[in-house]
Parts: C-alpha cells; structure tokens; sequence
C-alpha cells in the first residue's frame, strides 16, 4: 500500500519553533509599549510609580498611591446628571497637576455631548483653584476626530492633564483604542483619563477604573446651626478596577481655601427637625375654611 504525507505537516512548525516565535512577539510587542516583559510590579505596571497624592491618606493607600499620573484612567458616571460631579473631580486633579495657561487641563469631547451636557461655568473654576485661562476646551464633529486629539495630546505632553470625553460605550474605545491611549500617556508620563458619561463597565486597557458621583455636601464649618448653607463640594468615589484587584469606595470633599481633597464624613452633618407629639397634633381642632363653599365656587366668585 502506497504512503501518502499531508504537505501542510511538513509545514507547520514544531513546538521549540513556536515557543520561540511566541517570545519574539512578546518581545516586539514590549518594544512597541516601551516596556520590559518582565514588569511585575503593581506600581509600575500602572504608571511606572508615578502618582499625584490626593493628600487623603485612605483614599491613596486604596489606589496604590494616588491619582496615576502617567497612564490611562477611566473614570464612569452611570447617570448623565452625575457630570457636574465628575466634571469637579477632575478639576481638582487638575489643579493637583498643576495646571495652568502654560500646560493646560485640555478637555475633548464631541459637540453633541457638550449639547446634551453642558459646559464649565469659568469663574467656578477658581474654586478649584483654576484659573480660567488654564482650562482648553476641543469640540469635534466625530468620535474619531476627538480621539485623534486625545492620542495626539497624549503624546505631547504639553498639558497637566487630558481628558477624553464620551456618551456611552463606543466601539472605537474599547481594548484596542483605550491601549493606544494608555501607551501614548505612559511614554509620555502625562496623565490622561476616558471619562465616560452614563457608559457601562467594559474591558478596556486602563489600569485603573473609578465610578463618580456627586454626593451631598457637608455643613459648613462652625456654621452648622445655619442649615441653608451649602458645603465643600464632595464626591462619592468607587473603585471599580484597579491593578491590586482591591476594590474601595471613599467619599472626598474639595477643600475650597487649602485647594486640595480632605476626606468627608459619610453623613451631611444636617441635624433633623425635633419630633413633635402626633397624638396632641390630631387632638387639635384644625379651624375650618369655608364650610358651606367649595373651593371651585369660590374660584368662580
């Protein structure tokens, strides 16, 4: 009986051919991120150690640090009208960053989310500390144009601190695009952040993930008897993601004067109206209002 070879086996390659050509790809592709394949650290796996401090010390021990300023952040509001809160937050990274005309906090996003979502009040920016001039704004038609600047801002430098700004989970970032973002801030040690409006959690290459929303202010110091004012902005901040795997949750308050994070009290600080007695209010006769006249024919009178 005649022997007959697949030609296709001859082809493929044994078991140490593809061991090697498998190191030779993790190789190119370390290359390509500008990073050591043997990178294990937790830290600088991230960001390569760097961090901005939010100077609360429960809030940096939970995110290994700090604020990652030299990697890609993604930050979620679940609700569209949670993003005066995240807008907040981020201006006070930003003034952490340093920014300012010089090296801006240059903020993308397409024209028909700022529609839907309004845009910054410039001299609320002073309370965190912002000058308005140090405040960028792009509007693009397109998500591909936004995320061209974005990649383009990354790679920079030139600005304190980046931020892409989308409605939704858009196919163009998901663990491809949010990659390109994450190696271009990491190469060019500058942080930047996907902020999503009213987006889902979804596998993207940001080492860090965090859920923001606003949370209701505290009294005001030394004025607390005074209920009508109105406290230090404050966030209630979940960390959804992150390199250690440790999942936190923290509420921050902005600290107007000191122009830097302090940690909130999970309560308001309000004190609740004193009770009264039901059972004397239901004994007491109500007075009556126009017995015989409805209230339709006193209208009509």
């Amino acid at each position: 009986m005649e022997r007959r070879c697949d030609p296709s086996a001859e082809m493929q390659p044994s078991l140490p051919d593809k061991a090697r050509q498998l190191a030779e790809l993790r190789h190119r592709i370390a290359r390509l991120e500008k990073a050591s394949p043997a990178l294990n650290s937790e830290s600088e796996a991230v960001s390569g150690g760097q961090f901005v401090p939010l100077r609360v010390d429960s809030a940096d021990r939970v995110l290994g640090g700090g604020f990652p300023s030299a990697a890609l952040t993604e930050i979620r509001l679940a609700e569209p009208r949670g993003g005066g809160g995240g807008a907040g937050f981020l201006a006070g990274v930003a003034s952490l960053c340093g920014a300012s005309a010089e090296r801006p906090l240059l903020w993308i996003s397409e024209r028909h989310v700022k529609a839907e979502l309004g845009v910054f009040y410039a001299p609320g920016l002073r309370t965190f500390g912002l000058d308005p001039s140090s405040l960028l704004l792009v509007h693009t038609r397109r998500l591909q144009e936004a995320l061209w600047a974005a990649e383009e801002a990354a790679g920079s430098g030139g600005a304190a601190l980046v931020v892409l700004e989308v409605s939704g989970n858009p196919h163009l970032l998901g663990l491809e695009g949010t990659r390109r973002l994450h190696v271009r801030a990491r190469a060019s040690g500058l942080p930047l952040v996907l902020l999503r409006q009213a987006g889902q959690p979804e596998a993207t290459a940001a080492p860090l993930r965090l859920q923001i929303a606003p949370a209701a202010a505290g009294a005001v110091p030394d004025l607390s008897h005074i209920g009508r004012l109105v406290g230090q902005p404050a966030f209630d901040v979940a960390v959804e993601k992150s390199a250690s795997g440790r999942p936190g949750r923290f509420r921050l308050e902005w600290n107007q004067d000191e122009r830097h994070f302090t940690a909130a009290e999970q309560n308001s600080g309000r004190v609740p109206a004193a009770s009264v007695d039901r059972q004397a209010v239901s004994q007491k006769p109500w007075p009556v209002l126009a017995p015989d006249v409805s209230l339709a024919r006193r209208r009509r009178a």
